[in-house]
Order: structure tokens, then C-alpha cells, then sequence
């Protein structure tokens, strides 16, 4: 499951119930995160199989929960960190950290709507294998290349064929 920006009181009410059933999930704070209290952002981070934000976000939440990186990471699994065009940082709850690079654009157009398509790739990734982060941030990154390359936040589109090709030109890998 993911809980992204939304009502607080149904967002506060998701990760209770998700952890009452024992239901992965990844907590995407997004737009929310200014009239969250640090309370509520520490409630929410704690259990979730993946928090997600970018660098911003990232500071905002720190700053907002008085928690460090290394207090954050002891409440996830896996701290998921976007960093527009220098790609993401995966910091896992084992010490482990990856990066992984952004897929090279023709041209950038516009990046409202990056973010939401770097998730819904990094969701696709996770569906196929939720033990391969790394891979599904690098499907997130590939989808969200296309998205800054078009102006709009939904109008970009792509076929699985440039797609598969895109990923194996950034990766040197095949998707899937």
C-alpha cells in the first residue's frame, strides 16, 4: 500500500490500520508535510516499509520531528530520497546505501510531476520484486525521465518496447 498526501486524519488512520494488519507500505509525506506535526510524521515513518521524499522534504521532516537521519532510518525499512536530476538515494535500515542515477533526457520541459512517476515505476519494480529496490528505483527513474521531457504532469506517454530500450541504454540491464 502507499499512503500519499491526502485527509491527515484518513493518512494517520492508513498506517495505523496498515500496521494493526501487517501491510507494507510506503509513506509518501509529499504536500502534506507542512501542516503534518512532527508527532504525526514520526506516528506515520514508524513501520512503514519504505518513507519517500525528496531532499527537501527530507530536511522539512527532520527539522518538523527532531529526528536525525540515522533516528529515521531506525523506524523504516528503507529511506527512499529523490534528488531531481542527480537521481535517488536508497538508505536501508541494514547500513546499506545505493545510488542510483537519473535517466539522461532529451530536453527538460518540465519536472512537476517527476516524483509521481518515479513512484509509480518504483511501485511497478516493487509488484515484481519487493526485495529489488534498487531495481525498482532504477524503473521509477525511467519513468520519470519521460515525464520531464513533456509539459503537463500526465501528458507523457511511452510504449513497453522504448521503454525496455530506454532502461537497458541507462541500466546496461534489462526492466524485466
Amino acid at each position: 500500500a502507499i499512503i500519499a498526501p491526502g485527509n491527515l486524519e484518513d493518512m494517520l488512520n492508513y498506517s495505523r490500520f496498515y500496521k494493526q494488519k501487517g501491510i507494507n507500505y510506503i509513506f509518501d509525506p509529499g504536500q502534506t508535510l507542512p501542516i503534518l506535526s512532527g508527532e504525526q510524521l514520526t506516528e506515520m515513518i514508524t513501520g512503514s516499509m519504505i518513507f519517500i521524499s525528496n531532499d527537501y522534504e527530507l530536511e522539512l521532516t527532520m527539522e518538523k520531528t527532531s529526528l536525525t537521519l540515522e533516528q529515521i532510518i531506525k523506524k523504516t525499512d528503507t529511506i527512499i530520497t529523490t534528488i531531481a536530476e542527480h537521481g535517488c538515494t536508497i538508505i536501508k535500515s541494514d547500513g546499506n546505501t545505493i545510488n542510483v542515477p537519473s535517466v539522461k533526457v532529451k530536453a527538460v520541459v518540465e519536472p512537476t510531476g517527476a516524483g509521481d512517476a518515479f513512484r509509480a515505476g518504483l511501485i511497478k519494480g516493487l509488484i515484481i520484486d519487493k526485495t529489488n529496490i534498487e531495481h525498482a528505483a532504477k524503473l521509477g527513474a525511467t519513468s520519470a525521465a519521460y515525464c520531464v521531457e513533456t509539459s503537463g504532469t500526465q501528458h507523457y506517454s511511452f510504449n513497453l518496447k522504448e521503454y525496455k530500450t530506454r532502461f537497458k541504454e541507462a541500466f546496461n540491464i534489462e526492466p524485466f
